[in-house]
């Protein structure tokens, strides 16, 4: 009997749990299982009280010299005793391979005899000052935390990510060679139904569902705008939003603050908004891959939102949305949205082809192929 072929995943929950990374981190697990591989965790580490005062310290005494903020997640001291630590638990295993999606600190200085394959949806370089909780650090930490994740970067035998976008920024920004990395996307993290109906109604009510956690990174306002633009053209749109309170009212719209997918008939409640809704809307100013326009794409739905990140990964401009330049504003999103109303034909055959991109892309089955070809190379590479 052939053994299976053990990997050991990196993960700061246990792999069972559905909510990790927005549930991603549960559907890589399954898709990897699918392939024929044994599984197994490689919990993150744990730091004891002494190590997480010395961290603070590090950071405290920063920001008094530089006055600036400091990368608490990602410094060569951190990264040093991650790696060490990780090495322990491997040794307790017996793996064939190590996947480590976002386990930059974990790999930097790791060194083992089985292959590593790195995952993630951006480069730290990418998201500095991209995102929020990614602004505002001083020069000196910045070069740091770039120099753990080249660190990382090289000491993977082979790099994933969810987009071009991230991975020839890597090739460009840290020279890391082609052949060493791939992209693979994302799917949907729910269940996603069998059938679309690609029929629906554009002469009534026009639903343009706001699918999201946060308002003000997502484009919420803008979102908003463009709905009332419409709105006042005599447009019957109106702007579901689930996810998140934007804590304003407006007769445009509609808020469902907030559902939990572990929750049977709330879950279902997300899928019916997701079945009955005629677009996704959401102008994002700052993202990588959005899971949700994986999902809207499994239920037929175009993808209206900026051109930004690795947003193109998962919508086709012209084909299953329309992806608008960093700067539209409200009345070029109206015009792109009313020549969608004003020709159902072209609304229809862009569900069609949302679709068609998730059953050929968007979705685990594809990513668990792809990955588990990725896998098996790698391991011969090393036993040849």
């Amino acid at each position: 009997m052939v053994r299976k072929l053990t990997i050991g995943f990196i993960s700061s929950r246990p792999l069972e749990d559905r909510k990790n990374w927005s549930g991603t981190m549960y559907s890589m697990f399954t898709a990897l299982q699918k392939q024929g591989f044994e599984v197994v965790w490689i919990p993150t580490p744990e730091y004891s009280v002494a190590e997480l005062s010395m961290f603070r310290s590090i950071g405290n005494f920063y920001q008094k010299i530089f006055t600036r903020g400091f990368n608490q997640h990602q410094f060569i001291l951190k990264a040093w005793l991650a790696s060490r630590k990780t090495k322990k638990r491997i040794k307790q295993k017996k793996i064939d391979l190590l996947f480590a999606p976002t386990a930059v600190p974990e790999i930097a200085f790791l060194k083992v005899r089985q292959p590593i394959v790195y995952l993630n949806d951006a480069n730290v370089a990418q998201l500095l000052n991209y995102y929020s909780y990614y602004s505002g650090f001083g020069w000196v930490s910045k070069k740091i935390t770039h120099f753990v994740e080249k660190k990382a970067l090289e000491n993977a035998d082979h790099i994933v990510y969810s987009s071009d976008w991230a991975t020839h920024f890597v090739r460009n920004f840290y020279g890391i060679p082609a052949e060493k990395l791939s992209t693979v996307k994302f799917g949907p993290n729910s269940e996603v139904p069998g059938q679309v109906n690609f029929n629906k109604d554009y002469s009534g009510d026009i639903t343009f569902l706001f699918l999201a956690v946060f308002w003000e990174r997502k484009g919420g306002d803008l979102a908003l705008q463009t709905i009332e633009l419409l709105r006042k053209k005599g447009l019957p749109a109106k702007l579901l939003v689930v996810g998140c309170d934007p804590g304003i009212r407006s007769k445009a719209m509609e808020v469902i603050p907030f559902l939990n997918k572990n929750i049977p008939a709330e879950a279902q409640k997300i899928k019916d908004f997701l079945r009955d809704s005629h677009f996704l809307f959401i102008p994002t100013k700052a993202d990588c891959t959005p899971i949700s326009f994986a999902e809207a794409a499994a239920y037929g739905l175009p993808v209206i939102t900026r051109d930004t990140g690795g947003v193109s990964a998962m919508v086709e401009d012209g084909i299953t949305g329309f992806t608008l330049p960093q700067n539209a504003g409200a009345e070029e999103y109206a015009r792109k949205i009313e020549q969608l109303l004003k020709n159902p034909e072209l609304a229809k055959q862009m569900s069609h082809d949302a679709r068609q991109k998730y059953e050929q892309e968007l979705n685990w089955k594809v990513w668990g192929e792809k990955m588990g070809k990725l896998i098996n190379s790698l391991i011969i590479q090393v036993n040849q």
